[in-house]
């Protein structure tokens, strides 16, 4: 009865996760319901994605622009007619009203326009590349996008199922706790801690369903259909990502679509500033004409001309409107430059982190494995130890929740490696090909034959990237594990040392594991300066921190009863601090091994009801013990 109630909502929740998705696919009938599997889920989220056929129909743009700058190193045909009412009047006669018309027809052949056409072909054709490689950087962008949305779906379907598992556990041991408590065997608030925990996990799966439901949304939108149930975590492809940064880094560098829009970019800027000396040339143009008018200028008849004429332009001033353009498109093309160089800066940053996080990934995955594996073992065997009376309560709810725990760090970390090695194949240019996508439009690219040549005699074409791959930052793991047994080693022979002088002295008093030092440092009535008649005493104290690097001394003053609590406190405090400063100053030992400490009257050794006693309760003791090892 009590399973029935605590399932019933994690359960419709689960239910509302995939039925909401499902009525909204209704009207995507050209889509399937659900997809499975990696590859088909970026085919598809690529094919369906406005970004990537935005990009796709930008592209398309650039190619008509080309077509038409073309289109200047062709013969350009007019035709031209007025027909209209005339009224002429001369000194010498006066023509009145009269009817005209006429027609001109022109064929013009550039022949010279200071190349101008040349360099606008050549700018928006590198502008066409520049597109190209934006619609297969959106193709690579929307992969990872997809592929990550899958990825975190696989994620939390395998966490909704691990809370489900951990709830059932839990209410196993709240039933076999359930029965015990009405044996007599266990005790109440054990059954109260039972309850606390099952609440817990049925919280726990709550979240999981609710964020199943968020990433399920996600991968709706951007793939247009649900995903499939219980999906399989993916495999990449092996070989595609080189074992050396430097070779990823190469790579990317050649291939990654940023990178060759950016070059593109800046050829594009280049032709453009070019073709900014056009306005100070001059202009030729071969141009055919022929012209019919009737009653020109007020005489009857039809006039006709015909001409084939070569005709010149040639702008003398223009208020300096071409030198500033020129300007312009020259800072535009620095501008370029820049853009470039920030490419290459981002794309190394990227792949250097995503190659990376793949390395940590990789060895995180072994160890969390390893540690649920461990975790398993552990809690199933407190399980069998509960029914013997050998383990806690606690003890068997903790081991669970850890077990738990790790089970959800693992899947987090299987899918997030896979994530980092499809974010460094998208970041390197591969991502589609690594999974033998074509893309889309992929035969439509394949009939263009783009050429993307370049001359490597071209400065804005040579590879000017940093080659220089970020450090790698790298954990000795068996340095580590030597320094801390060495500083262990210190921290034993430390104690030992202490266990020593105690042994062979009455003067070291051991408290468990700290050893209080009997020293004779004893102050004046309302004073806390250290007589000279001590120094001995001090200085054997400091020895002893020297001679064993992680032994720490506490130095706790007194007082007597005379006078203010209050003020006994602080000038304990002063006493311990003025033997402390001496400790520092006067035998040099590191700050980190020495404290101070007041008691004010609170810890007499003596009877504060005499002379005698008070001055033996005015003193310091040196409190020592080994400091522990992280």
């Amino acid at each position: 009865m009590t399973t029935t109630k605590w399932l019933a909502w994690p359960a419709a929740l689960l239910a509302a996760a995939t039925f909401g998705g499902a009525q909204a696919q209704t009207a995507q009938t050209q889509l399937p319901l659900e997809i499975s599997g990696l590859k088909e889920t970026i085919v598809q989220g690529v094919m369906y994605s406005p970004r990537v056929n935005s990009s796709w129909y930008g592209f398309e743009a650039s190619r008509e622009a080309e077509r038409g700058a073309f289109g200047s190193y062709l013969p350009s045909v007019d035709v031209y007619s007025e027909y209209g009412e005339e009224e002429r009047e001369t000194p010498l006669v006066d023509l009145g009203d009269y009817t005209r018309d006429a027609t001109r027809f022109t064929i013009t052949q550039m022949l010279f326009d200071g190349f101008a056409t040349r360099d606008e072909v050549a700018r928006l054709g590198y502008a066409k590349l520049a597109r190209y490689y934006d619609f297969k950087r959106a193709s690579e962008e929307v992969a990872q996008e997809v592929s990550a949305a899958y990825l975190d779906t696989v994620k939390f379907q395998q966490l909704v199922a691990y809370a489900k598992d951990n709830l059932d556990v839990h209410l196993g041991i709240f039933e076999r706790i359930e029965e015990r408590t009405g044996g007599g065997v266990s005790q109440g608030v054990d059954l109260e801690q039972a309850t606390a925990r099952v609440a817990l996990a049925e919280s726990n799966l709550v979240t999981e369903v609710s964020n199943l439901h968020d990433v399920m949304t996600r991968f709706q939108r951007l793939v247009g259909s649900l995903p499939a149930d219980n999906l399989a975590i993916p495999s990449v492809p092996a070989g595609q990502i080189p074992e050396l940064r430097e070779m990823a880094l190469d790579i990317a560098y050649q291939r990654n679509p940023l990178i060759n829009s950016a070059i593109e970019s800046l050829r594009s800027a280049q032709e453009a500033l070019n073709a900014t000396n056009a306005p100070m040339m001059p202009r030729f143009d071969l141009r055919y004409r022929n012209e019919v008018e009737h009653d020109t200028d007020g005489l009857d008849g039809r006039f006709d001309e015909e001409a084939i004429e070569v005709v010149m332009s040639y702008n003398l001033y223009r208020g300096g409107a071409d030198s500033a353009r020129k300007r312009e498109f020259y800072n535009l093309y620095n501008a370029a430059i820049e853009d470039r160089k920030q490419a290459c800066l981002n794309v190394r940053q990227d792949v250097m982190i995503d190659f990376n996080n793949v390395e940590a990934l990789e060895n995180q995955v072994v160890v969390l494995q390893r540690n649920m594996v461990a975790q398993d073992k552990t809690r199933r065997a407190y399980n069998d130890q509960f029914d013997l009376g050998q383990r806690s309560l606690l003890d068997l709810l903790d081991s669970q929740n850890e077990y738990f725990d790790t089970q959800r760090a693992y899947i987090s970390a299987r899918t997030d490696l896979v994530k980092a090695q499809t974010s460094t194949l998208a970041n390197m240019g591969l991502l589609l090909a690594s999974l033998d996508v074509d893309g889309l439009n992929a035969d439509k690219l394949a009939e263009l034959e783009l050429d993307l040549s370049r001359d490597p005699d071209d400065d804005n074409t040579r590879d000017l990237c940093p080659r220089e791959p970020t450090a790698a930052v790298k954990v000795d793991r068996d340095a580590l594990f030597a320094s801390l047994s060495g500083t262990q080693a210190d921290a034993a022979a430390s104690a030992a040392a202490l266990a020593g002088l105690a042994a062979g002295s009455s003067r070291y008093v051991q408290k468990g594991d700290l050893y209080s030092l009997e020293v004779q440092v004893l102050f004046e009535f309302n004073s806390s300066v250290i007589a000279s008649a001590y120094d001995d005493e001090i200085a054997k104290a400091a020895q002893v921190i020297r001679d064993n690097g992680t032994v720490r001394m506490t130095v706790e003053g007194h007082s007597d009863a005379t006078g203010d609590a209050q003020y006994n406190q602080w000038l304990s405090e002063r006493r311990a601090h003025a033997v402390r400063r001496m400790l520092l100053e006067n035998h040099a030992i590191d700050p980190a091994q020495v404290v101070a400490l007041g008691h004010g009257e609170s810890q007499p050794v003596a009877d504060n009801a005499t002379a005698a006693g008070r001055a033996a309760n005015r003193r310091v003791e040196f409190v020592m013990d080994v400091a522990p090892v992280d």
